[in-house]
């Protein structure tokens, strides 16, 4: 993976990375005037260019909301730092960038607040629910390996999904402008040509002065958004480099991380429940583009359920059997996954037969 200090093409998506994941992804809410600004035009084309050459400095309030039609999940698994937080509901961040090495995400919830702050070579990551804080020390290398998966991920890994569909199965048209967080912007839209993708489009609103993205929707032909994400407030200037000192609160308990196995050339120790595993046992993509699957060959049910959300999504599932074996689909507004008897799993933006095709041709 490109280090971070060095990928070009992929600072125009910080603002996304930034607020689509702690560990994951943390995004954007959006609030559309009622009127459509006044921008001089656009081609799809200059705008791709204008957001690729994108950097500024900026901080700001963000939401994200989900809406991805899942089976209600358990409250435990749905609250301030469950793991399921950010697959329903909205979320709120504050947001703070000065360029890649100095950043900080402040995801705020009712119980909790989760930082994550990177300054320089010093990385941390804090909840105020449990007083608990964790800190590495990014080797002094050029060649940045990927954080942990504890810690935010890449401004680059956030955008791959967006970048890689702008291809030939991707019409990509400028529809019209939009007022987000009082600032005009273009909206830019990306639609598949395929049919079979849940993904009705993705929308992105790029501002009309700085080509920043400031907001994100995604939508599989509901009445709104499935996924949506965008700036409520944002001002473009330095953030006060006071915002990027950390230092842990009285009675905190601070876990040192080991980040030395960024280093070019280590080699990384996978997980407890991967080790012994062959590569033929881990996940992998079948297809590409908007029909991508997803595909994970050994899944295991047999791992304690504490938060009940196993339980949950098995139970809005529906018994399906075909040639490609037996076992159970669950169907959502953006997502179709596909688990079989044997232990495979299927997953994608996609309608639930292009699942079953993937399943047929992997059948061992």
């Amino acid at each position: 993976m490109p280090s971070i200090l060095r990928s070009r093409k992929a600072r125009w998506a910080v603002p996304i990375a930034a607020v689509t994941a702690v560990g994951a992804a943390i995004g954007f809410g959006a609030i559309a005037g009622a009127s459509a600004p006044d921008l001089p035009p656009k081609t799809a084309a200059e705008l791709l260019v204008a957001v690729a050459d994108a950097e500024q400095p900026f901080s700001g309030t963000v939401v994200q909301t989900s809406r991805l039609g899942l089976p209600e999940l358990p409250r435990s698994a749905t609250m301030a730092g469950g793991p399921a937080t950010l697959l329903t509901g909205s979320h709120t961040a504050r947001i703070w960038y000065s360029a890649p090495e100095q950043a900080r995400v402040a995801v705020m919830d009712q119980l909790d607040e989760t930082n994550v702050i990177r300054s320089g070579a010093d990385v941390w990551v804090w909840s105020s629910q449990t007083n608990t804080a964790q800190h590495g020390v990014l080797p002094q290398h050029e060649h940045l390996g990927q954080l942990p998966s504890e810690l935010p991920m890449s401004p680059a890994d956030a955008a791959a999904a967006l970048l890689a569909a702008i291809d030939p199965s991707t019409e990509v048209v400028v529809d019209g402008t939009a007022e987000v967080a009082g600032r005009a912007a273009y909206e830019l839209v990306l639609s598949p040509r395929d049919d079979r993708s849940l993904i009705e489009n993705v929308r992105l609103a790029v501002d009309g002065v700085t080509s920043m993205p400031l907001r994100v929707q995604v939508d599989s032909g509901g009445e709104e958004p499935a996924f949506e994400a965008g700036f409520t407030s944002v001002t473009f200037s330095e953030p006060s480099d006071d915002v990027y000192r950390f230092n842990p609160p009285p009675g905190a308990t601070v876990e040192e991380l080991d980040l030395a196995a960024m280093e070019t050339g280590k080699r990384v120790k996978p997980p407890a429940d991967l080790e012994g595993r062959s590569v033929r046992h881990l996940p992998m993509v079948v297809g590409d583009g908007w029909t991508a699957v997803v595909v994970v060959p050994d899944v295991r049910l047999a791992a304690a359920d504490e938060d009940g959300i196993l339980d949950a999504l098995l139970g809005g599932t529906s018994e399906i059997s075909g040639p490609y074996g037996s076992g159970r689909l669950l169907e959502t507004e953006l997502v179709s996954v596909l688990l079989l008897d044997d232990g495979r799993l299927f997953a994608g933006a996609v309608e639930p037969e292009v699942l079953f095709d993937a399943a047929a041709g992997t059948a061992s």
